[in-house]
C-alpha cells in the first residue's frame, strides 16, 4: 500500500510540474495575471458518446455485441447441459464413461473460455478502431479552439486529471456541438 502511494504520489507530484511549469512559463513570458490565463476542460468520454458519429459507433457495438453474446450464450447453454448430463450420469455409468465426459466437459469449457477471450479482445479492438478517428477530430476541434481563444492549457476531465474546476470551464458542450455541425462527421465509414 506504501508503494502505491508513493508512487501515486510521486505521479501527482510529476503532473504539478508538468502543467505548473508552462503556466508559470507562460506567465512569466506574456506578463499576464493569474486572473488572465485562460484554463479550460473537456470530457471526451462524454464528447464520445454524444457526438453523432459516436452514438452511431455505439450502436453499430452494441448491435455486434448482441449478435456474439447469443453465440457466446448458445455456448454456455450447451456447457450447462453436459454437466447436468455429467452430473446425473455419475452414478449409472461406468468410470471410463464418466473420464470420457469429463474430458468432453473440460475441452467444451476450455472452448467457451477461449472464445470469450476473444470476444472480449475483438470488441475492445473494434471499439478502438470505430473511435479512433472521433476522438482525433474532437483533439483537432479542442485545439482549434485553444489556439483561436488562447487557451493557455485544456485538460481532459475523463482521465480524473481535473480534480475540480468550474463548469464555465467545460468546453465539451461546445466541441460536441462543432464536431456535430461539421467539424468532425465522417460519413460513408
Amino acid at each position: 500500500m506504501r508503494a502505491v502511494s508513493a508512487h501515486l504520489i510521486g505521479l501527482i507530484a510529476a503532473a504539478a510540474l508538468l502543467i505548473g511549469a508552462p503556466l508559470c512559463a507562460y506567465s512569466a513570458s506574456t506578463d499576464l495575471t493569474s486572473d488572465s490565463v485562460r484554463i479550460g476542460y473537456v470530457d471526451f468520454n462524454r464528447a464520445l458518446n454524444e457526438v453523432s458519429d459516436g452514438v452511431s459507433a455505439k450502436k453499430r457495438l452494441k448491435d455486434e455485441f448482441r449478435e456474439k453474446q447469443q453465440r457466446l450464450d448458445i455456448l454456455q447453454a450447451e456447457l450447462t447441459a453436459m454437466k447436468d448430463d455429467l452430473d446425473r450420469d455419475r452414478m449409472l455409468v461406468s468410470a471410463e464413461a464418466i473420464a470420457a465426459k469429463e474430458k468432453q466437459y473440460r475441452e467444451k469449457f476450455l472452448d467457451v473460455q477461449q472464445r470469450y477471450a476473444d470476444f472480449k479482445r475483438q470488441m475492445a479492438d473494434r471499439e478502438a478502431h470505430l473511435t479512433e478517428d472521433i476522438l482525433q477530430k474532437l483533439r483537432d476541434i479542442v485545439r482549434s479552439i485553444g489556439d483561436k481563444e488562447s487557451y493557455a492549457l485544456i485538460l481532459e476531465k475523463s482521465q480524473d486529471v481535473v480534480l475540480y474546476a468550474p463548469s464555465a470551464r467545460d468546453l465539451t458542450d461546445r466541441v460536441i456541438a462543432e464536431y456535430n455541425r461539421g467539424g468532425g462527421s465522417k460519413k460513408g465509414r
